[in-house]
């Protein structure tokens, strides 16, 4: 996992250039791991977007066939203090003791 801020606004980068397989597989691991559940799923063209609700704020996985699958805070450069923070609360989850499967 990689966190960056290059496109103005927090993101953890899961895995680079993927298929849609390993999206799916990630979305599985999120769901049966953390607990989340996916509220708002919109499929357009080859990328996809699935919110979920992480403590105080909304985060998106997303996915893009040419810059991988990746976790955002939903608003992106918009987020509220209150929504980093809560995605700040999510990286720190993902990081201590957790390993996403990418295969």
């Amino acid at each position: 996992m990689i966190l960056q801020t290059k496109n103005g606004y927090p993101e953890v980068v899961i895995s680079a250039k993927c298929d849609s397989s390993c999206f799916y597989s990630t979305a599985d691991w999120l769901r049966h791991e953390i607990g989340i559940s996916f509220c708002n799923k919109v499929r357009h063209n080859n990328l996809i977007f699935w919110q979920f609700q992480f403590g105080t704020g909304i985060v998106v996985l997303k996915f893009d066939p040419s810059s991988g699958i990746s976790l955002c805070p939903a608003d992106l450069a918009n987020a509220t203090a209150e929504e980093i923070m809560a995605f700040k609360m999510l990286t720190d989850t993902l990081n201590h003791g957790t390993n996403i499967p990418i295969s």
